[in-house]
């Protein structure tokens, strides 16, 4: 799943997507600055724009495009 994250950072233009947690929640990246990969843990930026979760690979159980929200 790392991988797949990595894929959807990369695409030129970029295109909003969706990383599903294994607890239910879907945390959307609307901006390529808004996740990272930092060692093997992804980081996405919370919508408050104060906070950030480290999401385990592991715990990853999908990643999906995001159609109708502007990047």
């Amino acid at each position: 799943m790392l991988e797949q994250v990595r894929q959807f950072l990369k695409n030129v233009p970029f295109q909003p997507f969706e990383i599903h947690y294994s607890s239910g929640e879907v945390f959307r990246v609307v901006h390529p600055e808004n996740a990272a990969i930092v060692g093997q843990q992804v980081v996405v930026a919370l919508p408050d724009g104060k906070n950030a979760i480290m999401i385990s690979p592991l715990h990853i159980t999908g990643v999906s495009g995001v159609q109708g929200i502007p990047a």
